[in-house]
């Protein structure tokens, strides 16, 4: 995996660009070796970086900062382009000095918090959104009302949906845990299939449980993101092993 990284001319990595190589499980350990000996920095579910240590501190950092984001926003599918603040600074019509956190795309939205160290990207679409649009609010009265049995796998997806969510603000992340919250509610009759692969059973009940470490959490949501959104796309074609 180290010889595929360090001739690949890239420096944004996906845990399926490795999955010829073994299992989930074993792409999974590969990649945390080596994110653990300071080769890769992980900036997001599924998404790791070529990294250098910072001459400040030694922390690891991506080889090109914030360009390296950038990259990983095309390799998800979706097209980096100039946001309102930059337009507006570009032209002179602001003096204030775009941050870079906020990119904006065009394309295939981005759901998947992308950053290190603290330093997270917000998105904005490239295309304003129609004034006085606001999000659908989550109705849980009407899940409870409606509930029939559901497979697993119908549970697992809105959970997964809840949690890619874009937070841009607290109402945005109110709005998340609403959807949370309904996901929950919509799983609760959920019941085995035969089309269930044997794992989608414990990842729901772990998901279920509201102590569940954040670390466990952030493993089931990992092979969540490659389930429903493999490279970045909706295509469900990959099997996944369960995870000890």
């Amino acid at each position: 995996m180290a010889t595929r990284i360090a001739r690949k001319r890239g420096d944004v990595f996906l845990r399926a660009d490795f999955s010829d190589l073994g299992g989930y499980n074993q792409v999974g350990r590969a990649l945390r070796d080596l994110v653990r000996k300071g080769y890769l920095i992980r900036i997001g579910l599924g998404l790791y970086a070529r990294a250098s240590l910072s001459s400040f501190d030694g922390k690891p950092l991506p080889v090109k900062g914030l360009s390296t984001l950038r990259e990983a926003i095309q390799r998800l599918g979706a097209e980096v382009v100039p946001t309102r603040f930059e337009l507006a600074y570009n032209s002179g019509q602001s003096d204030q000095v775009p941050t870079g956190r906020v990119v904006a795309i065009r394309g295939k939205r981005i759901r998947r918090q992308i950053g290190y160290d603290g330093f997270v990207l917000m998105f904005e679409r490239a295309t304003a959104p129609r004034r006085g649009r606001q999000p659908p609010k989550a109705n849980r009265r009407a899940v409870k009302a409606t509930a029939a049995p559901i497979t697993v796998r119908e549970a697992l997806r809105p959970i997964w949906e809840a949690d890619r969510y874009p937070i841009r603000s607290n109402e945005d992340r109110r709005h998340a845990v609403a959807l949370e919250e309904e996901a929950r509610d919509h799983a609760a009759p959920a019941v085995a299939s035969p089309d269930d692969l044997p794992e989608f059973v414990g990842w729901l009940n772990e998901l279920m449980d509201r102590k569940l470490p954040d670390d466990r959490r952030d493993a089931i949501m990992e092979a969540l993101y490659t389930l429903f959104d493999p490279s970045g796309s909706d295509e469900e074609t990959v099997s996944i092993s369960y995870m000890a």
